[in-house]
């Protein structure tokens, strides 16, 4: 027999108590009749019914405690420093070099436009038997970029003239220029000195100034006095400044003596020409 405390008997006694739970939930044992008259026979109705009432509820709770914090900083630390030098070291200089005689003003017009040196060549250059000369008359030479179109003016070349047989003129190495004349007086000095449709001519080309005027012609021919006034409109080169007036120049026709050309300024109008070839009273309109 096995002592309570005994160690096998410690290990035996889970086992019954279970035993004894299962029987007692079972309930009591019914013992059959104890007649043996008719032998033993099992009526029983096992109506035992295994219900599992366990329920298992999970009640674990998971909980995220973890808390993540984004700690990262992004500094932008670059600098940019454009360091670049453009250092523009071109150098341009203009060598140009005119290989004619004639001289390039700075007014914006060629150096065979109005305002340039001219000559004339051929019959038709002065007046018969003398040298007066005639403005339009010939063939003139190196105004070529002066305009052909203007209403009522005349290609001429202008030319000094120094002499009893017309005033004094003063345009030294020639004279481009756009002009119209009429006459009233003495027929032998308006034959020669009527050009151009002096009603017709009301301008200039562009850029250049309109000169009008009157000049008086006093001459004694064969010992007669005549006299004429003859009017004129006359193109002349614009002009800014001092140096852009052909100052430089020498007049071959009167003895190579300097020229007098320059800069004039007439109400605000500057234009090149030699004021020895303008009376007191003209006007000037610049186109």
């Amino acid at each position: 027999m096995y002592k309570f405390g005994s160690e096998e008997m410690r290990k035996w006694l889970p086992y019954i108590i279970m035993v004894l739970m299962v029987t007692m939930s079972f309930g009591p044992v019914s013992c059959g009749d104890d007649d043996d008259s008719g032998g033993d026979a099992d009526t029983d109705t096992d109506t035992d019914s295994d219900t599992d009432t366990d329920t298992d509820t999970d009640t674990d709770t998971d909980t995220d405690t973890d808390t993540d914090t984004d700690t990262d900083t992004d500094t932008d630390t670059d600098t940019d420093t454009d360091t670049d030098s453009d250092t523009d070291t071109d150098t341009d200089t203009d060598t140009d070099t005119d290989t004619d005689t004639d001289t390039d003003t700075d007014t914006g017009f060629s150096d065979k436009d109005i305002g340039s040196g001219c000559t004339c060549e051929g019959t038709g250059c002065t007046q018969l038997g003398t040298d007066v000369p005639i403005p339009n008359g010939g063939t003139i030479l190196h105004c070529d970029d002066v305009s052909s179109t203007q209403a009522g003016a005349e290609l001429v070349c202008l030319r000094s003239y120094a002499g009893d047989l017309a005033n004094d003129t003063f345009f030294a190495n020639g004279y481009c220029s756009l002009m119209a004349t009429e006459c009233e007086g003495a027929q032998v000095i308006c034959d020669g000195a009527t050009f151009g449709t002096f009603a017709d001519m009301a301008a200039c080309p562009a850029g250049a100034v309109l000169l009008t005027y009157d000049v008086a012609v006093n001459v004694e021919v064969a010992g007669i006095p005549l006299e004429a006034t003859v009017s004129n409109k006359t193109c002349a080169a614009p002009c800014q400044q001092e140096g852009d007036c052909r100052e430089s120049e020498t007049d071959p026709a009167l003895n190579n003596e300097a020229t007098q050309y320059a800069c004039l300024d007439k109400d605000g109008v500057k234009f090149c020409f030699d004021p020895r070839s303008l009376p007191e009273t003209y006007t000037a309109v610049q186109f």
